[in-house]
């Protein structure tokens, strides 16, 4: 079992000293760190998220970037990164960056996202929402795979470019896909090369995964290599990091979000992969 951390871009991270707090996750054995995404929250504050809006998100990407100077060998991971949201394109191109700068430890987590302020303030119709995202995932995949990219859809067209820096696996940057719906989980089937769970319990962990084996069998794919990682609400004990071992998890990411760093370093601290028997 491989353990991560997730809140590398929120609260009391959202400060230079946040990557000497990486090195540190490292060097205790953290697998990956995670950072999530709202590109605006509503405010006043709504029900969900159960966030107020002047708490600190930094973006994502260049919060990766940041940090992948501050550590060697964990992964760098968006769980997720609103792609509906994002021009694919411009997307690829930061990703694509940050995954060269660090070595190839990029991971993109990415999801449809739900808010509908966000929507507004990006200026993206909800409608066939779920459909941009797929396109969204097609045309990253043509940037950083095809020799001539080319891509023509409803919401995305281009041909006759190139992008470089190209990222340093030559199948592309792992798009590990997140929610929990039946549409969701289908998509990470297809398209996804792993399944990011938030707040999911071992048991409907075990249920998604019925659910994508027997989605894969139907695009006749081969699931060799894919990963299912989760965020659990729990705290996490031995006992309950083998009840998410048996249900197929492959890495757990506890939360260390907190206002303040040394709030961050006693979460990473109490969660060390050493004590929960994991790495």
């Amino acid at each position: 079992m491989k353990l991560g951390f997730f809140g590398a871009n929120v609260g009391g991270m959202v400060a230079r000293e946040a990557g000497e707090v990486a090195a540190y996750a490292e060097e205790l054995g953290y697998h990956s760190l995670w950072t999530g995404e709202h590109l605006v929250l509503p405010s006043p504050r709504q029900q969900k998220p159960p966030l107020d809006p002047d708490w600190p998100m930094a973006d994502p990407l260049v919060t990766l970037g940041f940090l992948a100077a501050h550590t060697e060998r964990m992964q760098l991971c968006t769980g997720i990164v609103v792609a509906t949201l994002r021009q694919p394109v411009q997307l690829a191109k930061e990703a694509a960056t940050v995954d060269v700068l660090s070595g190839g430890r990029l991971v993109l987590g990415a999801g449809v996202g739900y808010l509908d302020v966000e929507y507004r303030a990006m200026g993206v119709p909800k409608e066939r929402r779920r459909a941009r995202f797929r396109e969204h995932l097609q045309a990253l995949k043509a940037l950083w795979t095809m020799k001539e990219p080319a891509f023509h859809g409803d919401f995305v067209s281009f041909d006759g470019i190139d992008a470089h820096p190209r990222p340093v696996s030559p199948d592309g940057i792992p798009l590990v896909l997140g929610g929990a719906s039946n549409t969701a989980l289908q998509d990470a089937a297809e398209l996804g090369s792993g399944w990011y769970g938030f707040g999911q319990t071992p048991a409907q962990v075990a249920q998604a995964r019925s659910i994508i084996v027997e989605q894969a069998e139907q695009f006749g794919r081969d699931l060799t290599g894919f990963e299912i990682t989760v965020t659990p609400r729990a705290r996490l004990t031995p006992e309950l990091v083998e009840e998410y071992r048996t249900a197929g998890v492959t890495q757990l990411v506890v939360t260390v979000e907190s206002d303040t760093l040394e709030g961050v370093r006693r979460r990473l601290d109490f969660n060390a992969p050493g004590r929960l028997g994991a790495s």
